[in-house]
């Protein structure tokens, strides 16, 4: 049978995959057609640009490219890690070989970390719920999972991996920030880094006035500003691990204007971490390797990281969730933040093109820098909040004069 040449409303998925292309990864640009057919049996499109006459694969970018696999089941290898089904596990459902699983786990978390830093920019999001979770590596080791989760869509906005530290809490912070649009209201557990993280990230330059004309000047020193909203959950515990009280405080914001934000943004009236707590109930039923008493520890930390970060994007566009359900039609949580209009299926999600901008993550990793740099050290004049200049009035009087010290 000799492949026809599909209509030209099949292309309107596809994009370019060269960077220097004007019509670089833009989709239903009337830029893409079809070229020739290649593979062993004939069954591979090839299709060309004809902005730029580059020509590639239909399945360059997508999760077909350079697998010899059939399309059914590369399906059942993505539905066996979506519900958490061990390694060995799925190579005998899957009928695959075990080095099989381990590639297609190591193609498919690339590409979907990728396509999370590429898609996950100038998002609207209110407020946001970060906390760390615990899980273990053969032999005894220990991986910190850091999440930060959109209140109101429930998107995972990013997650981190490492040492319970102010550094990696300082990172998530970042990575939070250089997505959103605004600086969102933050809500955590009692964990002391996230209060130095966030001064780290965000806090601006205070010089103190000196008072008197005798002695050192003061200290400059990073005070927090004044559209950041941060509150704590803090829960004490007995030695044996249960929950005797649980206590609210407000760091950053004051109780009457933190109270009023939640309000206006639609967050609820209760500070509270509990949707947090829920999704890290789905992780550790999801990702075999994470269940409490498992036998499936993960011996790779490359391996480890991988699952959560697929489960992570699966979650995100595939899987939809009840609370954000809209009468009859079910909704997942990018449709909630506005990033897609519909669920997306498995065959959908696998062949997604996806072509990674080398500008654009250079932008992002820059603007990450700048966030991670603490504004004490790079002296930047946008966090800098210096007194303000004595100006004169019409009137030739004095209008403003030095803040005092707080």
């Amino acid at each position: 049978m000799i492949p026809m040449t599909p209509a030209q409303e099949r292309y309107t998925t596809f994009s370019c995959p060269n960077p220097d292309c004007q019509q670089f990864n833009r989709s239903n640009a009337g830029n893409i057609g079809h070229r020739s057919w290649t593979g062993k049996h004939k069954h591979i499109e090839r299709l060309r640009c004809t902005a730029c006459d580059r020509e590639f694969s239909e399945r360059e970018g997508t999760l077909m490219a350079r697998s010899k696999l059939s399309e059914d089941t590369v399906e059942q290898l993505l539905k066996c890690q979506r519900w958490g089904v061990c390694d060995e596990g799925t190579a005998d459902i899957c009928a695959v070989d075990l080095k099989t699983v381990y590639r297609f786990q190591r193609v498919a978390t690339r590409r979907a970390q990728s396509h999370h830093q590429q898609v996950v920019q100038d998002v609207d999001v209110p407020g946001v719920q970060l906390d760390e979770a615990h899980s273990k590596l053969r032999p005894k080791q220990v991986e910190w999972v850091h999440t930060a989760l959109a209140m109101g869509s429930w998107f995972l906005l990013w997650v981190d991996f490492g040492p319970r530290t102010q550094d990696t809490a300082a990172t998530l912070i970042a990575q939070v920030i250089a997505r959103a649009r605004q600086l969102p209201l933050f809500l955590t557990d009692g964990w002391k880094a996230y209060t130095a993280a966030l001064l780290q990230v965000v806090g601006i330059v205070y010089r103190p006035r000196r008072r008197g004309h005798v002695g050192r000047k003061p200290k400059p020193r990073l005070v927090a500003p004044k559209t950041l909203f941060y509150a704590q959950v803090v829960k004490v515990r007995n030695k044996t691990g249960q929950i005797m009280e649980v206590s609210r405080r407000v760091v950053y914001g004051g109780p009457r204007r933190f109270g009023k934000q939640l309000r206006l943004r639609q967050l609820g009236e209760t500070i509270q971490t509990a949707f947090m707590e829920r999704w890290y109930g789905t992780l550790r039923g999801l990702v075999a390797s994470l269940r409490r008493r498992t036998r499936c520890l993960s011996w790779s930390r490359p391996r480890h990281q991988g699952k959560v970060w697929l489960l992570v994007s699966l979650y995100n566009f595939v899987m939809p969730h009840k609370s954000l359900r809209q009468g009859r039609t079910p909704r997942t949580p990018a449709m909630a933040i506005g990033l897609t209009d519909h669920v997306w299926n498995y065959r959908e999600y696998i062949w997604l093109p996806l072509h990674t901008a080398p500008v654009l993550t250079q932008q992002m990793d820059e603007r990450i820098a700048r966030l991670l740099t603490p504004a004490l050290q790079d002296q930047l004049s946008s966090r800098t909040q210096t007194p303000p200049v004595e100006t004169i009035e019409e009137n030739g009087k004095e209008a403003a004069s030095l803040p005092k010290a707080a």
